[in-house]
Formats: structure tokens, sequence, C-alpha cells
């Protein structure tokens, strides 16, 4: 799926503390996913926050945020070029692969109107691999053509290649010493939003281009994150700022100005409490990465053993419990043993 309204991301930082509420955060974006795609993967129309942001773009929208304010932490905290890219390569890499491995090998043969021998001899079936180089294909030969979206295999992961430049962007930054400045940060992303929403006029019905629309909320979440000392001294004044800032906006008929003002905030504040029964959410492992990298592929596999002929809470209900089974075991047989690899921080006083 490759519009606002059909967008899938990820987070993932080795930086979720247990004492937070940020698991459930991730949870909850991956779920709005899915919970979106269903209805496109059945041949509805997905339900929209307000007509320029369906439900799944606004969960792709928390992911950034969170990711802009944790990956900006993890190189404040370690500002290594060599660590910082080895953390990012194993959080993003090892699920991506035996996801991606599954649906080449597994699904596809399984679910292909090919032959097995039919399905392998495909250039296409191998092109699909391209997508381990975060060159993302979607569709497999034969593969889910009776689906009311047909053929798409995982419409979910065109957005981890805009995540990944975007911690490229924080990467160059850091190593550059242009993250030394907050203000340097600050002005980037007004810069950004005063050419996205205004000069190309996104708040109209213009193409969106992704890089910049996500990074807004990933930039976002990472002045949160370098400005936290001051939002948190002064957080009525704060939060009074940024809702009245929204109010005008909405008032002025520019909704998606007005979310984007408002939901960085308060996924930051909420993410970064401690609330109890919600910070416990990641009790069972971080859950996130992989219901949104099976989410998509298990939808698609119901609607075609199905015929798409189940109601769409059947097939909601049904979805979710696959998923989950998945990213279950995503996280403890792949996730989170490539996670023990990942290099530690360096005590600057020895190092």
């Amino acid at each position: 799926m490759t519009d606002r309204k059909q967008a899938g991301a990820i987070d993932g930082t080795q930086y979720s503390h247990p004492k937070n509420n940020f698991d459930f955060w991730r949870v909850l974006a991956a779920l709005l996913v899915l919970f979106s795609h269903q209805f496109a993967l059945l041949g509805h129309p997905e339900p929209s926050v307000f007509p320029q942001l369906s439900l799944g773009a606004s969960g792709v929208c928390i992911f950034f945020v969170i990711s802009g304010f944790l990956v900006t932490q993890s190189w404040r905290l370690d500002p290594n070029a060599l660590r910082f890219v080895t953390r990012r390569l194993l959080r993003i890499w090892p699920g991506l692969i035996v996801v991606v491995l599954l649906s080449t090998f597994v699904l596809g043969p399984l679910v292909s109107n090919l032959s097995t021998a039919e399905y392998f001899r495909t250039e296409e079936t191998w092109r699909y691999l391209k997508t381990l180089l975060m060159n993302i294909k979607y569709e497999l030969p034969g593969v889910f053509t009776g689906n009311p979206y047909p053929r798409a295999v995982n419409g979910s992961l065109w957005t981890i290649p805009v995540e990944v430049r975007w911690y490229l962007v924080i990467l160059f930054a850091g190593a550059a010493g242009l993250l030394k400045s907050r203000y340097l940060l600050l002005v980037a992303s007004v810069i950004l939003a005063l050419y996205y929403f205004g000069i190309y006029g996104a708040m109209r019905d213009t193409k969106p281009i992704y890089f910049q629309e996500y990074g807004l909320f990933f930039l976002y979440g990472a002045c949160l994150q370098m400005y936290q000392d001051e939002w948190r001294k002064h957080l009525v004044l704060s939060t009074l700022l940024c809702i009245g800032s929204a109010i005008v906006f909405l008032l002025l008929g520019h909704a998606f100005v007005a979310f984007w003002l408002v939901l960085p905030c308060l996924i930051v504040y909420c993410g970064t409490a401690s609330t109890p029964f919600v910070r416990g959410f990641g009790r069972f492992g971080d859950l996130s990465y992989g219901i949104y990298i099976y989410a998509f592929p298990v939808q698609q596999t119901i609607v075609w053993m199905t015929n798409a002929r189940y109601p769409l809470p059947w097939t909601l209900a049904l979805s979710v419990a696959m998923t989950l089974v998945l990213a279950f075991a995503s996280w403890h047989l792949v996730e989170q043993p490539a996670l023990r690899f990942k290099p530690r921080r360096l005590d600057r006083k020895t190092a």
C-alpha cells in the first residue's frame, strides 16, 4: 500500500525502558495499522482520522515520533557512529530478513497459483529479495491474485526505508556536530514544516512526500528529546501552547497541522510517564515490530483462505491472534537474540 491512507513503520530502538509507557504506545501504533489495513484488504475504505490521514497512517506517525525521540536519545547517550549504526542494524534487519525469507520461500509457494517449479523460475520471486536492501518489492508471482487487494505480499514494509533514512540524518548530523546545538535542530524542523505545510501545500490535496511528511513527526520527537528539561519544567505552559496552537489551525481548517502539533507532545509525555499496568505492557517482549512486519501477510493469507467471505470482525480477530503469535516468536527467537550483540556504551571515564 503506497499512499497516505494505506500506510504502514517501525520504531524499535533498544532504549525501550521497562518503567515507561513506550511499549504500550508502540503496540497500539502497530495495531492501528493492522486494524486500518483489515478494511483495505477486504475491499473497504480505511477508517480515517480526517480526510488526509487514515487510522493506519496515524499509527505510523506515532512510530516516527517515538523513533525520533529515542534514536536521538541513543545518539546523545553514545555519540559513536559505528555503535549507532550497529544498533540500528541489529534492530531492523534480523526481523526483516526472517519475514522476507518466510514470505519468499514458504508463504509464496503455498499460496501462489503457479507450480512450485514455475514460481522459483520467475524473476519476480528473486527480485522480491531486494527488499532486504531497502528496495521494497510488494509482489510475488501468482500470489493472492483473487484477493480484493491482489498480489501484495507485505504492503507495510515501505515505511522502513523512510525511517532508516531518518536514522542516517541523525547519524550524519550527530557526526558533524550539529546535534550539539539543539537550536539548529529546532530551526531545521520549523523550516521543514513551513515548506511542507506552506510552500508545498500538504494541507491541500497534494501528493504526499513521505520522507518529509513522516520526517516532521520524527524531527518533532527529536526536538522533544533535546528540549526535554525545558518542557518538563514548564509543562503546563508548554501544554497550553501546544493545544492552543492546534486549536487555531483546526479552526482555520488545517486539521493535519493541528494533528502534527498535538500528537508528538501527547505521545512523548505519555510515553515517558510510568503508569501502573501500562508500563508493564512489554513484559512479554517488545512485540510492536513483529506485529508491524507480520500483520499484512497474515491478513492477506486469511483473506485468501476464506475467499473474503468472512465478516470483518471475524477476520480481524483471527488476524490479531495469528499476528500476535508470530510477533511473540519473532521477538523471542529473532529480535531479542540479535539485540544481545548490540555494542555497549563505553564509560567515558575509561574510554
